[in-house]
């Protein structure tokens, strides 16, 4: 029984009271005539705007099968007068002549037996609604980490900060960059290809505008990025989306798929990256402009050229093509909250990271709203692992987006308690938001609860700020390795939101009224820095923080296309990088050992092998994160041999010093050299305490 029916059958019964009440009282006046009078009918157009009102209120055409079924059930317990005939849409509303046919009270219990039925009914509906698979906890999940797509475009923050004048600037500089690439090419233009290719890439071989751009309605319809019209006019090259699985808890897996020409795309670009030629990258993307991996890694070139708008210009358009490529139904099912991908999936991963390097691109703009609602995406595709450690910054982009209460509800959340139970920074930050929302009495008795679990952070934090700690925190350092990765992390990422007046003046203030003798939080000698935490700050980029981190998880770096991908991931290729070096024989370590020494024999000839040279030439040549790579591979591989199989080229060891401060090179011997049995034992030596120090 709707509420729209039980509604109308009351209305209908209080007319006909009212239409009994004056027919008597006409009756008395005027008993000589015998003739009652009619009671007073609303007019067809009147009844007719009763019903669409209580339609409207009920959801109107939305009402299902079983509604109607219980209009009819009332409209049968209900008395009705003889009416005229009259056209009529639906079913009668008004009654002519004298209703007769039930008592009042009869009337009274048709009306209680219906509210009966619908409370009856109420009552079998709810835990039918359970039983159906409703989880209670993801529907929680699901609205706290909602997504409003229109806080994805930046320039809808930019816009609100700034006024329109800003884009059309940001348009018109577009343009100009748009010129410098068509210029023709002349020998002396040439010589700078590097840039002439990266302005190129960026634009595509198309000119700008309508006519070689992309089409109004494509640049319109994209959840993630609002599209360029001078951006070139190509398909997104064989990136498509599908679901995986429908949940019982009503989350929709999605996962990205590349058909037969993306996967040879792909291979061209593996290629392109060993050739250690970034020129090769700049053509495939020219022929390939909306090829996913290529995008990133010219966007990563023209990042370490400082050329930060051509870097993030390539980044939105990489989006774009993820945005293109989606379901139909993942626009909404993110709206929702309900959106999840793999991590696993290396096709999933890009957009992981092409989402991550935007945010920090757009951290550069200050456009916070757009960041933190990136970062929820990120944490909606996959809240129970969290792949990329979002908790770690989630607090302060929030903080800086004024997004102070839609992070106290998601932080305080039931579903997340346990998770961020010991996050130093997680309490930190409800206490500033908090603070900052108003609640100035509950922001300082938050704050001084997580000052005193955690007073080294707040040492640290006033060790950036400046500030001469109080008794309380004077002194306090971290007990962990774990402890002084929390503290270094967010005491040098958070230090501005506390360097105002208000917000240092409330941490001293708070920090002084603690008790020299408070207990802080009891250690955990057995939690130690996650996978995802790693992932987190090797994408950071940050060298002090890196440190911090076992040397395990550096050394598994294979390339900054896929950053640390998990050991369980469905990329066969992966999947055998990751395997185990103990499991290998001697003669497959010491073979790949030499693989490993020729490419750097290749890479660099014998006048430049000077550690600070090959540092810098990597550089140079785009190929510093290869070379990086291939060292860590070879210090798993020397780990590996017996002393007695170690061959190590003297200058493949002492930038292998130079860079990660494991191996010292004395005593290493040159190219075709042999070691003595003293320096032989040595260099066994170190490798073992290095692989100690990782472990």
């Amino acid at each position: 029984m709707s509420s729209r029916a039980l509604r109308k059958a009351q209305r209908e019964r209080e007319e006909q009271e009212q239409s009994a009440k004056l027919q008597g009282e006409e009756e008395q006046q005027s008993e000589d005539e015998g003739v009652s009078a009619q009671p007073a009918k609303k007019s067809a157009f009147a009844m007719l705007a009763e019903e669409e009102v209580a339609e409207d209120e009920d959801g109107g055409a939305g009402q299902d099968e079983a509604d109607e079924a219980s209009d009819h059930a009332v409209a049968e317990s209900i008395p009705k007068a003889p009416s005229k005939k009259k056209k009529k849409k639906k079913k009668d509303k008004g009654s002519a002549g004298t209703p007769v046919a039930k008592s009042g009270d009869e009337q009274l219990d048709d009306i209680d037996r219906a509210l009966k039925q619908l409370s009856m009914n109420g009552n079998t509906t709810l835990p039918a609604s359970t039983a159906t698979g409703v989880n209670v906890e993801t529907e929680e999940t699901s609205k706290l980490l909602a997504i409003e797509t229109a806080h994805l475009h930046s320039q809808n923050e930019m816009r609100r900060l700034f006024g329109r004048a800003a884009l059309e600037h940001r348009d018109d500089d577009d343009e100009g960059a748009q010129g410098n690439a068509n210029v023709g090419g002349n020998r002396r233009q040439q010589r700078r290809v590097q840039q002439m290719g990266l302005a190129q890439a960026l634009r595509g071989q198309q000119g700008g505008g309508r006519a070689g751009g992309l089409a109004a309605m494509a640049l319109r319809r994209n959840i993630f990025i609002q599209g360029k019209e001078e951006w070139p006019n190509a398909t997104s090259g064989g990136l498509g989306m599908e679901i995986e699985e429908k949940r019982a808890d009503g989350t929709i897996l999605y996962r990205y798929v590349h058909n037969t020409t993306y996967k040879d795309v792909q291979r061209q670009f593996d290629i392109a990256v060993e050739s250690m030629d970034p020129n090769r990258l700049v053509v495939l993307l020219q022929h390939n402009p909306y090829h996913i991996a290529t995008l990133l890694q010219v966007s990563e070139i023209a990042k370490q050229e400082r050329d930060h708008t051509v870097s993030g210009d390539l980044l939105e358009r990489a989006l774009f093509s993820f945005g293109r490529a989606v379901h139909s139904s993942f626009a909404k099912t993110l709206a929702a909250g309900k959106a999840r991908l793999d991590f696993r999936r290396p096709q999933n991963r890009e957009l992981w990271l092409a989402s991550w390097r935007y945010m920090q691109n757009l951290s550069m703009r200050a456009t916070w709203r757009t960041v933190y609602e990136w970062a929820k995406l990120l944490l909606q595709l996959s809240p129970e692992k969290d792949p990329y450690a979002m908790w770690l910054v989630l607090d302060q982009y929030a903080l800086r987006a004024r997004q102070d209460l839609d992070y106290l509800n998601i932080s305080r959340s039931p579903i997340f308690k346990d998770a961020l139970r010991s996050k130093p920074n997680v309490h930190l930050g409800q206490a500033l938001a908090e603070w900052r929302a108003g609640n100035k009495s509950k922001g300082q008795q938050a704050l001084f609860k997580a000052i005193g679990q955690y007073p080294w952070v707040a040492a640290r934090l006033m060790q950036e700020l400046n500030l001469d700690p109080p008794p309380a925190v004077w002194g306090k350092e971290p007990r962990t390795k774990r402890e002084k990765f929390e503290a270094e992390l967010y005491a040098t990422r958070a230090k501005d939101l506390w360097a105002t007046p208000e917000a240092s003046g409330l941490l001293m203030e708070v920090a002084s009224a603690l008790p020299p003798d408070v207990q802080p939080a009891e250690v955990d000698v057995e939690a130690g820095i996650t996978e995802s935490e790693a992932r987190h700050v090797l994408l950071s980029d940050t060298p002090a923080i890196i440190a911090l981190i076992p040397r395990h998880y550096t050394e598994q770096l294979q390339s900054s296309s896929d950053p640390l991908p998990p050991s369980d991931t469905y990329d066969p290729a992966v999947q055998k990088a990751n395997r185990n070096t103990y499991t290998m024989s001697a003669a497959e370590a010491q073979a790949e050992l030499a693989d490993q020494q020729r490419w750097f024999r290749e890479a660099f000839p014998a006048g430049e092998r000077d550690p600070i040279n090959m540092v810098q030439i990597a550089h140079d040549r785009y190929m510093f994160e290869e070379m990086a790579r291939r060292l860590a591979r070879i210090g798993s591989l020397l780990h590996a041999l017996p002393p007695e199989l170690q061959d190590v080229d003297a200058f493949i060891v002492r930038v292998l010093d130079h860079l990660m401060g494991s191996i010292p090179a004395a005593g290493v011997a040159d190219e075709g050299e042999e070691l003595s049995d003293e320096d032989d034992r040595g260099l066994q030596a170190r490798v073992d305490d290095v692989a100690d120090q990782g472990d």
